[in-house]
């Protein structure tokens, strides 16, 4: 007596064969899709890490501009002489204390003045007292300043306008600093290269490659005034 043989047929096979393939591509599609999605996080929020940890480093430092000694008192906060504004501006403080941004510290107090700039995209901080220069970050393609100044002189604080370096006077009372920056990164690389503009302040930056940006800022209401000026 025969036996029937049941099994798949070559039809049958290949439409198996197919829809494996195809459940198999889209599942690497996900996958692709899912790491490229984790490595843009991962560059945003290192982006922004940076972005923050540089804002905070100068935040802290601008806060001392104009502190002065037991004997001086508050002293004008601008050093003028190596402040100046363009493309990228620079931006030096000047205050009495223990220690410099390129981190040079002193059993008791000096005259500091440390200056910020941009070269070769690199934030970089020098003290004027040692000559020394140190980098602060990478991938700046923009740093701008504006000055707060008050000119009412009514006794009452506050900011009547915004000034660039050049604007500022010996005899203007700087009460708070405002700047920004503009950051990239090449650590993920966008699908598409596009056209994008960012304001840095009052710069406006034109880009249409493919890398990230974002623009930090941050204002600093200076603790040391001429208050007599006010």
């Amino acid at each position: 007596m025969r036996r029937n043989q049941q099994g798949f047929t070559l039809i049958e096979l290949m439409v198996a064969m197919l829809i494996g393939l195809i459940l198999t591509l889209a599942a690497l599609q996900l996958f692709m899709t899912n790491q490229r999605t984790f490595s843009l996080q991962q560059a945003v929020a290192e982006l922004h890490e940076d972005g923050q940890q540089a804002i905070r480093y100068m935040v802290a430092d601008l806060r001392q501009a104009g502190r002065g000694s037991a004997i001086a008192g508050a002293i004008p906060p601008i050093d003028l002489v190596n402040s100046s504004n363009g493309a990228n501006d620079t931006l030096a403080i000047h205050y009495w204390g223990t220690s410099t941004c390129a981190g040079d510290t002193y059993p008791t107090e000096n005259e500091i003045h440390n200056v910020y700039s941009v070269n070769n995209q690199v934030l970089q901080c020098r003290s004027v007292l040692t000559n020394t220069t140190v980098d602060l970050l990478s991938g700046v393609e923009s740093f701008q300043v504006l000055y707060g100044i008050d000119s009412d002189k009514d006794g009452e604080l506050g900011v009547t306008q915004f000034v660039t370096a050049n604007n500022l006077a010996a005899d203007s009372v700087v009460v708070a600093i405002r700047f920004a920056l503009l950051l990239s990164s090449d650590r993920f690389r966008q699908s598409q290269s596009a056209s994008t503009t960012h304001w840095v302040l009052e710069q406006k930056v034109d880009s249409s490659d493919s890398d990230l940006r974002r623009v930090f800022n941050s204002t600093v209401q200076l603790r040391n005034y001429d208050w007599e000026g006010v």
